[in-house]
């Protein structure tokens, strides 16, 4: 309820699908910062806060008139971040799946959050319940629990969570599209089609929300970080730091655009501020702070809830052999690791075709196209520093999306807009969609045919 106030209110700022991002990003933080508020000062809760988001809606809609586009960027229409027959045949595929199914989450602490929200109307902690569900962030929950207070269609619109991630996700095509001046859309079907993306789509899980901003912050970095300006710079961390704020797997996102400015602007000293500033402003909206000042005052120490997880890699020799069961994973269409390590826990598919595809595009554009060759560097840096840290790397490729859909969009770009791209490799692009089409079709039946 409270997040559609707040969309319906910035709808002056209607342009771009880049603005249409921020605008659905800037909502989330406002609603998060509330939510903050009212949690600390026991004034109010999510069942009230509409009365104030309304009003503001209101005077938005009736006082605020922007001046000048939104963005500078060539707008990529929602309709053209994605070919549409594709998008039609995947949201029939989930919407039979999200009304067919009960509403089930992938870790049971994600309903038991949304509950707990909704019951409480605030983000005070429930310390009869698992750790999980006070200490691995509250953000998507939140949102859940909001849209469910919608008045007569909340629960559809709950229910049909798997829909509101594929507009989500077509948003932030929209925006990559836009960074990537357009071409045709026809080559984006392969990125509809990758495993791990579809099981976001059926069960509740917050990696695809993180995912979407993270992709388009790891474009920003491949494509326009040289040449960022200041506000660019305050925009790209801000997502940045709500990311990492909402899942700390995200962590290696700063890491990678962090070097990027390092690496491309001199004096260094400005656009690291803007870095900070943009960084403290997404920690902020993302609940970073306030998740760590509850966890001292209910359990004495900001840290030592995350600490007694687990689920880190202990020393260098893990490290290492968890970075070669990740490197395998992407080309082994999930077996090789499962049977050769078994008894770990880890759900959610693989990148499978789409993404052994697009290495092969980007290698072979890696000595004629820079920004090919960035994007290989970066994801590689990523992924090592993922793998290195969670032992269960190669089990959720879920929690490294972002950088794997980076090197697809990338592939499928360049398919569409560069010459150079050798015939075998677009030749390949059909049979990769289809074949990866059909695998999710297999894992739709088989979500349909369990008990």
């Amino acid at each position: 309820m409270n997040l559609v106030l707040l969309l319906v209110g910035l709808q002056p700022w209607a342009g771009s699908t880049p603005s249409a991002l921020t605008r659905v990003f800037v909502a989330i933080s406002v609603l998060s910062l509330e939510m903050q508020v009212v949690t600390w000062s026991h004034v109010g809760t999510m069942r009230t806060l509409p009365l104030v988001n309304g009003a503001w809606a209101i005077l938005m809609l009736l006082f605020w008139r922007p001046k000048g586009a939104a963005d500078e960027q060539p707008s990529v229409s929602l309709r053209q971040a994605a070919p549409w027959p594709a998008v039609l045949l995947l949201g029939a595929v989930v919407l039979v799946l999200n009304v067919g199914l009960p509403v089930e989450a992938a870790d049971p602490y994600h309903l038991e959050r949304i509950a707990h929200i909704e019951q409480t109307g605030t983000l005070e902690y429930g310390l009869t319940a698992d750790s999980k569900v006070n200490v691995l962030g509250w953000l998507y929950e939140m949102l859940l629990a909001d849209l469910r207070q919608l008045p007569l269609v909340g629960p559809l619109v709950f229910r049909l969570h798997g829909l509101l991630g594929l507009v989500l996700l077509l948003v932030g095509l929209g925006a990559l599209r836009s960074q990537l001046r357009a071409g045709s859309p026809w080559p984006w079907a392969v990125v509809l089609v990758v495993p791990t993306l579809f099981h976001q789509l059926v069960l509740v899980k917050n990696d695809l929300f993180v995912t979407v901003p993270g992709l388009v912050v790891l474009m920003w970095v491949v494509m326009r970080s040289a040449t960022a300006s200041w506000s660019d710079i305050v925009w790209a961390f801000w997502l940045i730091g709500l990311t990492v704020a909402t899942k700390l797997s995200s962590f290696p996102l700063a890491i990678v655009a962090m070097a990027a400015l390092v690496v491309h602007h001199r004096p260094v000293w400005r656009p690291l501020g803007a870095a900070v500033l943009g960084s403290v402003l997404g920690v902020l909206a993302g609940g970073m702070l306030f998740t760590l000042a509850e966890n001292t005052r209910w359990y004495g120490d900001a840290l030592q809830p995350l600490a007694e997880l687990g689920n880190r890699n202990g020393g260098p020799i893990e490290a290492a052999t968890s970075i070669g069961r990740f490197a395998i994973s992407l080309v082994d269409f999930g077996v090789i690791t499962r049977r050769w390590w078994p008894g770990r826990g880890g759900w959610g598919g693989t990148f499978g075709l789409p993404f052994i595809w697009s290495v092969f595009v980007l290698g072979s554009l890696a000595r004629r196209v820079p920004e090919a060759r960035h994007a290989l560097w970066l994801v590689a840096v990523y992924f090592i520093a993922f793998a290195a840290v969670y032992p269960d790397a190669d089990l959720a490729h879920r929690m490294a999306l972002a950088p794997g859909l980076l090197l697809i969009c990338l592939a499928a770009h360049f398919v569409a807009t560069t010459e150079s791209v050798s015939v075998w490799c677009r030749r390949a692009l059909v049979p990769v969609t289809i074949l990866s089409g059909a695998q999710i079709l297999r894992s739709a039946v088989l979500y349909w045919a369990r008990p």
